[in-house]
């Protein structure tokens, strides 16, 4: 596999160094699939299916997947800068020790998935579907959360400073007592020990 074809489907594969940089392409779907060191950057995968792959240390940066569906996804050690997955549908994803700054993930639907060790700097996660998504010990630093759904969305353990969200969309998120503090500041609270 060096091209991807439009409504083609790849199952079973196990590659490492594949380089598939800038290329575009429209209903792709990729299955049972483990691609490691990989290049995606710049690719424009439009209604990508992603079902029961493992990406590790693979490069997506400023690839467009708008639309995408991501099932049973797990990514470790990607690079995911500027990566626009908007009005996209992610069920049973971890995404572990990624670097995923300014990433899009708008209108994002995610369901029972996780983020571990990632940095989620400047990210924008507005209007997204968080409710029980976990964040754990991922820089959430100037992220965009307004009208996200975000209860149930643990954050405890994550650097949550600057972080773009209305006050209305936090009700039900789950925050440790540092995080609760700082929150309550923004508010205009003053929290006496």
């Amino acid at each position: 596999m060096d091209k991807l074809e439009s409504e083609a489907t790849y199952e079973s594969i196990d590659v490492t160094g594949l380089d598939l940089s800038g290329q575009h392409a429209t209903m792709v779907t990729i299955s049972k699939s483990h691609l490691s060191k990989a290049s995606f950057a710049r690719t424009c995968l439009q209604r990508l299916d992603l079902t029961k792959v493992k990406l590790d240390e693979c490069d997506l940066a400023n690839a467009v997947w708008e639309r995408a569906r991501l099932d049973k996804l797990k990514i470790n050690g990607c690079r995911l800068t500027g990566l626009n997955l908007s009005n996209a549908h992610v069920r049973e994803a971890v995404f572990q020790s990624c670097e995923a700054s300014f990433s899009n993930f708008r209108s994002v639907s995610f369901r029972k998935s996780r983020f571990v060790n990632c940095n989620l700097k400047g990210a924008d996660f507005q209007d997204a579907d968080l409710r029980h998504v976990v964040f754990e010990n991922c820089n959430l630093r100037e992220a965009q959360m307004s009208f996200a759904k975000l209860e149930g969305t643990d954050f405890r353990g994550s650097e949550i400073d600057d972080l773009r969200v209305g006050m209305d969309s936090l009700r039900g998120a789950i925050v440790d007592p540092l995080q609760a503090a700082y929150l309550s500041g923004l508010m205009g609270l003053k929290v006496v020990y």
